[in-house]
């Protein structure tokens, strides 16, 4: 029966001679299968039952090729934030204040054989500290940039123990997680010296640990505020008073916005930011309502980089390819001036410069006035 439908399908071409030939290279022809539907649990988590199946299993989920591009972006802004905060909340612009000689220092009890070295010295550290985040943001000797942070920065963290906090520690946490991943596969210097490793894949593991870490974030918080104080509307209650609050003051009593607002929104928001930043349906309120929530924050409270850290984080969960279309909606000749710039070819590159040299030059010129640039013989000469 089989075979009678595929003939019936290509009834057109067969001929009532009856050439056998031609029918059985019709039968013999590839037909495009249909694509496999997918189970409804691999449509919401992007991975079917059976990868959890067994250690195996799991183990080539974790190590499934994934799109570097989401996970290159999040390394610039980290790289750039930390490079902020070395100058800032590391205490580079008051160094010779914070480690003067023979000041006391509260130190960790497991830390406390550490000491702070000689002041010119703290300064050198802090200049290795700063180059390792310079590194980390433009993704050049990636991984030696990221020991050079790391290294540098547990050393002045363990140091003093009154300027712990739990955002301090999540940037040690989240240097030391790219030391492991390869951030350095798209937007890198890394990538322009070795052509080899541009846009090559990473294993999902790379997305699914600082997930699991941007969730741990969101969710301990919200357990932290489940205790009394909190949800009866006593532990901030002074931040309804603030001008950010004052929209919401239109409709409601400071009581309100100060128990509403502030205590249960917050409590909402840090419990269920997790999930909701994981799904495609619920991932653009998220969006909303933790940039929301994380702009208001930079502005009541003096938290450093945290604020604009964790605004850096939620593109990770979306799709990991999102960077190139974003970018691909960008005007088709930034696309090709794109293009041109990654190719491997020195010449093109230079095409590409001399172009938009050109282009600016002709804006200052008179209109009867022709400007061009040319190469021959190894000399660039230009001609007006």
């Amino acid at each position: 029966r089989s075979m009678e439908a595929r003939d019936a399908t290509a009834g057109a071409f067969v001929s009532r001679s009856g050439k056998e030939q031609t029918a059985k290279k019709e039968d013999a022809a590839p037909r495009a299968k249909s694509p496999p539907t997918q189970s409804r649990m691999e449509q919401i988590f992007g991975f079917k039952a059976e990868d959890l199946s067994s250690w195996q299993n799991l183990v080539v989920l974790l190590n499934r090729p994934t799109d570097p591009a989401s996970l290159g972006i999040f390394r610039f802004l980290f790289g750039m934030l930390m490079a902020i905060d070395v100058t800032q909340e590391r205490g580079l612009s008051h160094l010779d204040y914070k480690y003067l000689d023979g000041a006391p220092v509260c130190r960790f009890p497991l830390f406390d054989f550490l000491q702070p070295l000689p002041l010119d010295w703290m300064y050198f550290l802090y200049l290795v500290m700063f180059l390792g985040a310079l590194g980390i943001m433009l993704g050049c000797f990636y991984r030696l940039s990221c020991l050079m942070f790391i290294s540098t920065y547990w050393y002045v963290f363990f140091l003093d123990k009154t300027a712990w906090n739990n955002h301090s520690y999540l940037y040690g946490l989240i240097g030391f997680q790219l030391t492991l991943m390869d951030g350095n596969r798209y937007w890198s210097v890394d990538g322009l010296r070795r052509p080899s490793i541009r846009n090559a894949h990473v294993p999902l593991w790379n997305y699914t640990l600082l997930r699991t870490q941007i969730f741990i974030v969101y969710f301990i918080a919200g357990i932290k505020k489940l205790d009394a104080d909190w949800v009866e509307g006593y532990s901030m209650s002074y931040l309804a008073h603030h001008r950010l609050f004052d929209p919401f003051k239109v409709v409601l009593p400071v009581e309100l916005v100060s128990l509403l607002v502030v205590h249960g929104g917050g409590l909402v928001l840090d419990l269920t930011a997790g999930f909701l930043l994981f799904f495609d349906a619920t991932r653009p309120y998220a969006f909303f309502f933790v940039s929301y929530f994380h702009c208001m924050n930079s502005q009541l409270f003096s938290i450093g980089m945290f604020s604009y850290t964790m605004l850096a984080t939620s593109p990770l969960f979306c799709y990991p390819d999102w960077p190139r279309r974003f970018f691909a909606r960008f005007p088709s000749f930034l696309t090709c001036y794109r293009t041109t710039f990654h190719s491997e070819s020195p010449k093109h590159r230079f095409f590409f410069i001399s172009s938009l040299f050109t282009n600016k030059a002709r804006t200052f010129l008179p209109s009867y006035c022709r400007f061009s640039l040319r190469v021959d013989a190894g000399k660039i000469t230009a001609t007006c």
